[in-house]
């Protein structure tokens, strides 16, 4: 299919604003590790119905260098990377976190040019760098608003954001890598070059379970310790973090991974990042931040960058 891999960039963009603000919801209720470690093993039972449904199995059969490779880039990127995302939505809110986040995309093709040997043309160049300036017009705009809404420890938070940003784009190239590894001896029937998409989804899922467990373990001992109790998830959390794992764990990265499959890593990271230009209309709804002229600027600059990556 045409295009396949910029269409499934954008609707992994559209589904980590849904993602963003839910679980930002929840994690000022219950914190982000417990935010962090539920979501993921909502959309590890999730994938596992669809991989037994999709391909007959639970476990896919696949080389143990793809596995290592899957592996890693779960814990980095779904354990580290998004721990210190969820917590960065609390400390400095969604759209300042993801105005820092827009270096993701040139994070991810510095590394996948180290790594994977992607170059890029000057025309993808131009398109990447019109559609960050785009986005990070339109972010910075909100400074000079006057927010209705205030943000605890807003300089930490851009710290946690810039930790979240750099695990992302390892995890997306150790995931590219994981897929591209393929045994002589046990190729996937569906997917004959490699790992497909919703294999390398599950197993990174899978791993980043582990990694989020030990996280949850040590953080509900730290309450014990400080006697706290007052962390507790009610329906309304589990409904949030439950729409933020299906939005995010499952349909957001099973679309990047097809999306990585199927183009280079740091056009792809550039199309997925567009997430604080898609936020916009929802930040004004639900976190009562305005929307001034830059923001609308912005936007047209960045959509012109991506039509430039599309075109080309």
């Amino acid at each position: 299919m045409q295009y396949i891999g910029e269409i499934s960039a954008l609707a992994a963009s559209a589904c980590w604003v849904i993602t963003a603000l839910v679980l930002a919801s929840a994690g000022r209720a219950v914190g982000a590790t417990v935010v962090n470690a539920v979501r993921i093993f909502i959309a590890i039972f999730i994938l596992c119905i669809i991989h037994w449904l999709a391909y007959g199995n639970v476990w896919p059969e696949i080389s143990s260098s793809s596995l290592l490779f899957l592996a890693i880039s779960g814990v980095v990127g779904l354990v580290i990377g998004d721990q210190f995302l969820y917590r960065a939505l609390i400390d400095a809110g969604p759209s300042l976190t993801t105005l820092v986040m827009t270096i993701t995309p040139a994070l991810t093709a510095i590394i996948a040019f180290a790594v994977l040997n992607e170059t890029l043309s000057y025309i993808d160049l131009l398109g990447m760098l019109l559609t960050m300036a785009g986005i990070a017009i339109a972010i910075i705009s909100r400074e000079g608003s006057d927010n209705k809404k205030k943000y605890p420890r807003v300089r930490i938070g851009i710290l946690f954001a810039f930790l979240g940003s750099l695990g992302q784009a390892v995890g997306l190239v150790l995931a590219k890598l994981g897929m591209e590894v393929s045994d002589p001896e046990i190729v996937n029937t569906i997917h004959q070059s490699g790992v497909t998409p919703l294999s390398a989804t599950y197993i990174r899922m899978c791993f980043g379970g582990v990694g989020a467990m030990v996280l949850l373990l040590m953080y509900i001992f730290a309450k014990r310790v400080k006697k706290a109790n007052h962390c507790r998830v009610n329906f309304s959390v589990f409904f949030c973090i439950l729409v933020g794992a299906i939005f995010g764990p499952v349909l957001g990265v099973w679309l990047g991974l097809i999306s990585v499959d199927n183009m280079d890593t740091g056009i792809a990271a550039t199309l997925m990042s567009l997430s604080p230009i898609m936020i916009l209309p929802f930040a004004k709804i639900f976190e009562k931040e305005q929307i001034t002229s830059k923001a609308v600027i912005g936007s047209f600059v960045s959509i012109t960058g991506v039509a430039i990556l599309l075109i080309n």
